[in-house]
């Protein structure tokens, strides 16, 4: 017998799809690599005047940061043993790569992407305030492509490769992507890491079972488990406030778990909870290693928390609350709740791909509340739970809206597909070439809003020039 997430495989992927998958690579493969030039383009957009001020932050905390382990040696940089590194890194009061032991006390950000771009930066010897910044952009450039890659594979494994393919070209000409690739800050690299363990989580979902034998269903393996673990951990070690996907893996494993039949879910509860719990052990110790500096140290076991990261995180709450008066949070008062919707559609999605992407939302829902919901569900609730908790926020920056627009190209993708199947399914011709129009309109009207957008960056900033 079938399984469910078996049944609607075959009744939503289509053969034709999966013909020439060497043809969706290849065009995969030149999306990026047009993402990734729309991303490049105008590096050093601002001449070296460091105009962003996130990013000047990090780029003053990137330079005064120095590897654990190393000394000088006539004016030389010399290299220690692994054992040294490891034991400066862990230790929180003396590590050279402790934003707080530079006189940064409110370093608030994931230290991940910190400690990557300035690896990257020794490796490349370019460590400099004017250096270190372009390093970080180019980095947070090829994270957001390696983004656009995951939702390819999501929605591959969700779909078919028709409507990963869709989903992988809105997602690489988003402009807010495009706009934070330019910034050497965390946000991609946020975006990349949530990814994975999204991934991971539908790769759960989706997983066949592997023949009659219950205790060889894909509930019972714990790799799906260890792997959303590993990037659930890099996520919050680049930005804490990714937290909200873990709920992503125990949601998944329930809507398989509640496929089972009675004896199935009484055999399987304990394996599936003892999963869940090394999945939970697996992000502590992941956010451990690339977030050392929230816990005291100074071995690996010191696990107390850092009171100066917890103080530093408390004070950015009650700012980004409004509760004081803190001159960056003026700009929030009084927003309409509509605010965050509007600049998501209008400039971070581009009306064309904000319209089709919101729609086909609203048609996924429907097609949920009738019963075909399964591979919808993580999706869906996702971005309906992230949004509707931002936008309700004090603070509804577009960009923190981030970690939904891979679900809305996704969702985009899936609208045009399956209305095109849908006309052949039903005989309802009229609907394949409005599909195709639909779909051609968003395609070409999201790059011309991205095009627009790198205009931008192809021409000098206004502000270099008046100065």
């Amino acid at each position: 017998m079938m399984s469910s997430s078996e049944t609607i495989e075959k009744r939503t992927t289509q053969p034709r799809a999966e013909k020439l998958p060497w043809l969706y690579d290849l065009i995969l493969l030149v999306i990026m690599l047009a993402g990734l030039y729309f991303r490049f383009t105008g590096v050093n957009w601002d001449a070296n005047q460091h105009l962003h001020p996130d990013e000047r932050f990090l780029t003053m905390v990137a330079t005064s940061i120095e590897p654990v382990g190393t000394s000088y040696v006539d004016g030389e940089r010399q290299w220690g043993s692994l054992g040294d590194s490891l034991k400066e890194y862990f230790n929180t009061d003396v590590s050279r790569l402790n934003p707080n032991n530079h006189g940064y006390n409110f370093y608030v950000y994931g230290t991940l992407p910190l400690f990557i771009t300035r690896y990257v930066g020794e490796w490349m010897g370019q460590t400099g305030y004017d250096e270190i910044n372009l390093v970080g952009r180019q980095l947070s450039a090829i994270a957001d492509v390696l983004t656009v890659f995951l939702v390819y594979l999501i929605a591959k494994k969700l779909y078919n490769r028709r409507i990963a393919l869709l989903a992988a070209l809105f997602d690489a000409f988003a402009v807010l992507q495009i706009q934070l690739s330019h910034y050497a800050t965390v946000d991609t690299f946020v975006n990349l890491f949530t990814f994975l363990a999204f991934y991971f989580a539908v790769c759960l979902l989706m997983a066949r079972d592997k023949g009659e034998d219950i205790r060889r269903h894909p509930l019972t393996s714990p790799w799906f488990y260890i792997l959303f673990g590993v990037g659930l951990g890099m996520a919050m070690a680049s930005k804490v406030s990714s937290a909200p996907v873990a709920a992503l893996l125990p949601a998944a494993a329930a809507i398989r778990f509640f496929q089972l039949s009675k004896e199935g879910q009484r055999k399987l509860f304990a394996p599936v909870l003892a999963n869940l719990v090394i999945a939970a052990i697996v992000a502590f110790f992941v956010f451990r290693i690339f977030q050392p500096y929230a816990f005291t140290g100074p071995g690996f076991f010191g696990l107390s928390l850092n009171e100066k990261w917890l103080t530093a995180l408390h004070d950015l709450q009650v700012q980004s609350t409004g509760d004081v008066d803190f001159p960056p949070a003026l700009q929030w008062a009084d927003r309409p709740i509509t605010f965050a919707f509007q600049n998501l559609t209008v400039w971070g999605l581009g009306l064309p791909l904000g319209i089709l992407a919101f729609a086909g939302f609203l048609w996924m829902a429907w097609r949920m509340i009738r019963g075909e919901w399964q591979r919808h569900a993580l999706i869906w609730v996702w971005t309906a739970v992230y949004f509707a908790w931002q936008s309700l926020s004090f603070t509804p920056s577009m960009r923190y809206l981030l970690l939904i627009y891979p679900t809305l190209a996704i969702i985009a993708g899936w609208a045009v597909i399956r209305a095109w199947d849908e006309g052949r399914e039903t005989k309802r011709h009229w609907l394949r070439p409005t599909a195709a129009v639909i779909g051609s309109l968003a395609a070409i009207g999201t790059i011309a809003w991205a095009y627009a957008l790198i205009q931008i960056y192809e021409s000098p900033m206004t502000r270099v020039s008046a100065s």
